[in-house]
């Protein structure tokens, strides 16, 4: 009789998993078209990705649409492996470990000034949206990018693109990033107590903790947010002889990713609970934080997966400036070439269902 209670703990779980599907079938959601080669009865395609964290509840899109057989739906088996960090991933990409990887602008570029021949087939943040920004005491002078000369700033670490990112618009503001101290604090707690302790003058932040943690803080009063709107964000991308070559997997995987994606950002409760149920790196994640978590980086992702080729010729120069891409002439590099915006449409009219362009 002890088993009683752990057994109905399970058919529970299960119930509820049943019911948040359920729930989620009789929804309005975009349509997933059989691929060709799905159609016609034949194997599944392994399609290899590369992602540069571990299953986390702010990126946990593709570990979903594996654990719900999204992949399968448009023929193809995911594989996913993991690396540390987008540069990590770019070279998992070039080295044949994977065929599509999560990655940022600069390594692509950076890949491509080393005759490597990368496209971008997804954008994950809209054009023009800021991702990452730095928070100023009030009580420090800042009040804009000029104002954070000779400062300290907190950190992720040197390799984050907290420090990219704050580079980028002192360089476009006119400020050299040698005339700011950088403090690496690892994380956001330590963000909170150094801020606290005046320990530093500014930290670098994203979307979560400025909505989750700042806002509503006694701290948000004293803090100037600055928006890093130059900054580009990250891009899902591949070899571009693998997207010649496999056009239709390009557009199924993008089909998959925005099926996914809209699952994620409609129905953030559902998308946690079964992310809980069905991913053990996720099952003791706070459902109420993560929800929370979903809901407050929305703005940030795309349903269109476009990138804004001007939006990247303006960006590049400032890039070299800041160290952020070598080796490579800003006013002969052709954005359009590298980042595809073809792959994207042709997903979104796959999946919902309308006439090609």
């Amino acid at each position: 009789m002890r088993c009683l209670p752990k057994l109905f703990a399970a058919l529970t779980g299960v119930a509820l998993i049943g019911a948040s599907v359920a729930a989620w079938a009789q929804s309005p959601q975009p349509t997933m078209p059989a691929s060709q080669a799905q159609a016609g009865g034949s194997k599944l395609t392994k399609v290899t990705l590369g992602l540069p964290t571990p299953p986390s509840v702010g990126s946990m899109w593709f570990d979903l649409a594996k654990a719900l057989g999204w992949d399968k739906e448009v023929g193809i088996d995911l594989n996913i492996q993991r690396a540390t960090g987008g540069g990590a991933v770019t070279a998992l990409v070039v080295g044949g470990g994977a065929d599509i990887g999560g990655g940022v602008p600069d390594a692509l570029v950076n890949a491509v000034a080393q005759g490597q021949d990368l496209v971008a087939i997804w954008k994950l943040q809209p054009p023009g949206v800021p991702v990452f920004f730095v928070l100023g005491r009030k009580d420090s002078g800042i009040q804009d990018w000029k104002d954070l000369k000779g400062k300290k700033i907190g950190i992720l670490g040197p390799g984050s693109a907290t420090k990219y990112s704050t580079d980028l618009m002192l360089v476009a503001n006119g400020v050299d990033p040698k005339d700011v101290e950088y403090v690496s604090l690892g994380g956001v707690g330590a963000y909170v107590e150094a801020l606290k302790a005046k320990r530093v003058d500014a930290v670098g932040s994203w979307a979560d903790p400025n909505e989750r943690v700042f806002k509503p803080s006694p701290l948000w009063q004293n803090l100037t947010p600055l928006a890093a709107t130059l900054y580009e964000g990250d891009v899902y991308l591949a070899k571009r002889d693998f997207v010649t070559k496999h056009p239709e997997l390009a557009i199924a995987f993008n089909a998959m990713l925005l099926k996914a994606m809209t699952f994620y950002m409609t129905y953030p409760d559902r998308a946690v609970d079964l992310a809980k149920a069905l991913i053990p790196e996720l099952a003791s994640a706070d459902r109420e934080t993560s929800i929370q978590n979903i809901i407050v980086t929305r703005p940030t992702r795309s349903l269109t997966g476009l990138s804004d080729p001007d939006a990247m010729h303006k960006y590049l120069p400032l890039a070299l400036k800041a160290g952020l891409i070598k080796g490579v002439d800003p006013n002969k590099f052709d954005a359009s070439k590298y980042f595809l915006n073809e792959y994207a449409k042709a997903a979104v009219d796959r999946v919902y269902g309308l006439p090609k362009r």
